[in-house]
């Protein structure tokens, strides 16, 4: 099944990025674009989607889509993508495929070919054995999705939350009521977080976010001197 899954589509020519859009909404998959490589980076670092259609010159740029795309990785390893474009000869191919790519295609393309193909990819992300794992962490009131980097709490999204934050509580929910270091937490973000008290503001305004959704939140318990824990 396809339909509901999410497509990011990053194109610069207008025509182009709104035909693939419209065919794969009737299709019932959802699409979010974007024309430039800075927009698609902000846009895409709070939403995982399910395969990513990018182009590689952006906006005059000639490797945009080849530096997005490594951007991109460093946030979601193995995320899929299918590069279209008009670079089509054998070293940008190879280098496509190199990088990762599910599929590199050379446009023009026909917008029947273009949504057979990305309805075969995303067929294969549901039965590749990395995106068959747990996709979706439930704790109690805590839904946490992995790929949507997206979490609800009592049934509401949780709005805001940034990429430090989302692994923030990744790393929190993954051991309910055992406590987690400060060391552990900062190692958690990537090298997002390297100080005691910058992981401590990271939480602070986790913690805000939630009682935005449930007043009487109280499932993250400060540890003193050691860090913090998530309570079930």
């Amino acid at each position: 099944m396809t339909a509901n899954a999410l497509v990011a589509i990053v194109e610069d020519d207008t025509d182009q990025r709104v035909n693939y859009c419209t065919a794969l909404e009737k299709r019932f998959i959802k699409v979010q674009s974007f024309a430039t490589k800075q927009a698609a980076l902000d846009g895409l670092s709070r939403t995982r989607p399910d395969l990513l259609v990018l182009d590689i010159i952006l906006d005059q740029e000639y490797d945009a889509g080849f530096d997005l795309y490594s951007q991109l990785c460093r946030l979601y390893p193995d995320l899929p993508v299918l590069f279209l474009t008009e670079r089509v000869g054998d070293i940008d191919t190879v280098s496509g495929l190199r990088m990762g790519a599910w599929d590199y295609q050379p446009k023009p393309i026909s917008i029947d070919y273009f949504v057979a193909k990305v309805e075969s990819l995303l067929r294969l992300t549901k039965h590749n054995p990395k995106f068959a794992a747990e996709k979706v962490v439930t704790r109690g009131q805590l839904c946490i999705d992995i790929h949507r980097h997206t979490v609800h709490w009592c049934g509401q999204q949780v709005a805001d939350i940034t990429v430090t934050e989302f692994k923030l509580l990744e790393a929190l929910s993954q051991y309910p009521n055992t406590i987690n270091t400060y060391q552990g937490l900062a190692a958690a973000t990537l090298g997002g977080v390297v100080a005691n008290n910058t992981v401590s503001t990271h939480i602070s305004n986790i913690k805000r976010k939630f009682m935005g959704v449930d007043p009487s939140f109280a499932a993250i318990r400060a540890e003193y001197g050691q860090g913090y824990r998530w309570r079930e």
